[in-house]
């Protein structure tokens, strides 16, 4: 019914990049996340009104976005900002002295763990792995955060795409051919008026 650039999957992935480019200032402030949803949609509507498509349809979908987008948005993206804030909660943040540190310490436990007997690990290069892995822990447990917060975006975006068959019933046939009936000019086309004028 809608172009692409339209769709509830659409609108709400384009208002979150908007949102997310000003993470630390808006996800803390209710007022301003929907002062930036609204300019948000605000554009959206003017390119939609460009496209002569049913205003009913877009008027639903803003409705939608305006009333849950960005309070969903900030109760994902208020703790991330304040763990982002805090580096990640990274033991001295990462640093050097820290990798070091791990990459001991898993050569340690990997050493530990071939030579007790209890524990079927033969291999004489699994510290060597345990440790090159404690080397990299802090990226990894960066990499985490980070892909737990896309999915939780991305549930955000799935449940507002899944209102599209919704949205969509607020258009009524009227709307369709009211919008079929005006040409770009502004002169009606298409069908003479019914009763036929002779």
């Amino acid at each position: 019914m809608v172009g692409p650039g339209f769709s509830a999957d659409a609108m709400s992935r384009e208002l979150l990049a908007r949102l997310e480019r000003r993470r630390a200032d808006l996800a803390g402030d209710a007022g301003a996340t929907g002062v930036e949803i609204q300019a948000g949609l605000a554009e959206a509507r003017a390119r939609y009104e460009d496209e002569a498509l049913p205003a009913a349809y877009f008027d639903a979908l803003a409705r939608e976005l305006a009333a849950g987008l960005g309070e969903r948005w900030r109760r994902v993206a208020a703790p991330y900002a304040a763990l982002e804030g805090r580096g990640f909660g990274l033991w001295r943040g990462g640093d050097l002295v820290a990798r070091l540190a791990y990459l001991f310490g898993g050569l340690l436990l990997g050493g530990i763990c071939v030579e007790l007997p209890f524990i079927p690990i033969w291999e004489k290069w699994f510290p060597f792995a345990l440790a090159v892995g404690g080397f990299f822990l802090p990226d990894a447990q960066i990499r985490w955060q980070r892909r737990r917060y896309a999915r939780q975006l991305g549930e955000i975006v799935r449940d507002f795409a899944a209102l599209q068959p919704r949205l969509e019933a607020a258009v009524k046939i009227g709307d369709l051919l009211a919008e079929a009936d005006v040409a770009p000019g502004g002169a009606t086309g298409g069908l003479p008026p019914l009763g036929g004028a002779k």
